[in-house]
């Protein structure tokens, strides 16, 4: 556990609880084979996502049953089982692991993006200020949610590159279960916020990025550092109205009294904005960040 991330150790509980124990938890290790590996796969795949949720089995509506779990998430569950029976093989207490060699296939599924004429259109569209920074600084650095709230002013240098402006990728933001945070190292985490609400069970926390290769370095356009600028100037702004209840949370998105932005608002902010404008192309948040690519040709020729 000393190896995972928060929101690794609380999906890997989740798979455990949910897609291994309920259907092969009271089989003895040492009589597993892999063709039990195998049935568990098969029987997964005819499963409905929900069927388990805490380790507790529930009834699902006749819409709910027609949802099976996705080859993705079969692929996730002998991964698991792969990585936590050669550990045990390792320490001895098998001789062999049952897992099958070959992995259930990953579902696929095309992503749609936007095209350059829908970028342009879509942004002008974007009256939410929040929204709008978000959608361009993913367009420009193919972004995650958790890396856009992640970032803070002292990741803005708008001077590099003689003065074209970068800005750094090195902290990602995430919401946990306190569970799973009490029980990883938490080496990885920079910084846990005030909970908002009591008893709260779960926490916001800023932590470094998974691997050495997530940490980068993006060139600014110069319509992003203006707007940037702009963005920095209404921070001070909200700040000096109030600053008696301003809670000035560190981060580059916050909210007008200081907060920090979830990465689950700007999920939210974008549906809002999609079910406003049903003339675009329905796209995921997530989508745009393959939208990125198409940007950076458009931007190639003056922005």
């Amino acid at each position: 556990k000393h190896k995972w991330a928060p929101k690794t150790y609380q999906s890997n509980l989740a798979l455990i609880q949910n897609l291994i124990i309920p259907y092969i938890g009271e089989m003895q290790m040492q009589k597993l084979r892999p063709y039990h590996i195998e049935a568990l796969y098969d029987t997964l795949s005819k499963t409905p996502c929900g069927q388990y949720v805490g380790g507790k089995r529930r009834d699902l509506s006749p819409k709910q049953q027609k949802r099976n779990l996705s080859g993705t998430t079969l692929h996730e569950v002998h991964q698991l089982l792969h990585n936590s029976f050669l550990l045990a093989v390792e320490w001895g207490i098998l001789i062999k692991s049952p897992v099958p060699v070959e992995a259930p296939k990953k579902t696929t599924q095309e992503r749609s993006i936007w095209e350059v004429d829908e970028m342009r259109a879509a942004l002008d569209s974007m009256e939410d200020p929040i929204l709008h920074l978000a959608v361009h600084l993913t367009l420009v650095g193919a972004l995650r949610e958790g890396e856009i709230v992640g970032l803070t002013p002292e990741d803005l240098d708008f001077d590099a590159a003689d003065g074209i402006g970068m800005f750094r990728i090195n902290k990602s933001m995430q919401r946990v279960r306190k569970e799973a945070l009490n029980q990883v190292d938490d080496g990885c985490i920079i910084k846990v916020f005030p909970d908002k609400l009591e008893r709260s069970t779960t926490s916001l926390i800023l932590k470094s990025t998974k691997t050495a290769s997530s940490c980068r370095t993006i060139f600014m356009t110069s319509a992003l550092k203006e707007e940037l600028k702009k963005w920095l100037n209404q921070l001070a702004t909200d700040e000096r109205k109030d600053p008696t209840r301003y809670h000035d949370s560190g981060m580059l998105f916050r909210l007008p009294n200081g907060l920090a932005v979830e990465p689950v608002l700007i999920r939210k902010k974008f549906l809002k904005w999609q079910d406003a404008h049903p003339e675009f192309p329905r796209i995921v948040f997530h989508g745009l960040r393959h939208s990125s690519a198409t940007y950076q040709l458009m931007i190639s020729g003056g922005d």
